[in-house]
C-alpha cells in the first residue's frame, strides 16, 4: 500500500480518508504503517483486558511536529 496514493479525502474535512491501527472494540493490537513501504505491521500486543471504546489511527498526509 502507498500511503501516498491515498488521498486525504474528496471532500475534506466533511468527508475524509482515515488508517484504522487500533479498531473501535477490536482485539488488543497496535499496528503501525510503516512509512517507507507502507506495509501495515503489528507494532505490539497490548496486555490489558480493556477495549478502546472508539476507532484510533490517522488521516493520510498529514504529520504532527515529531513526525509521526
Amino acid at each position: 500500500m502507498n500511503l501516498e496514493k491515498i488521498e486525504i479525502g474528496h471532500n475534506p474535512p466533511e468527508d475524509i480518508n482515515v488508517i484504522i491501527e487500533i479498531p473501535l472494540r477490536g482485539e488488543p493490537v497496535k499496528y503501525e504503517v510503516d512509512k517507507v513501504s507502507g506495509a501495515m505491521f503489528v507494532d505490539r500486543f497490548m496486555h490489558t483486558a480493556m477495549h478502546y471504546p472508539v476507532n484510533y489511527g490517522f488521516v493520510p498526509h498529514t504529520l504532527s511536529e515529531d513526525g509521526d
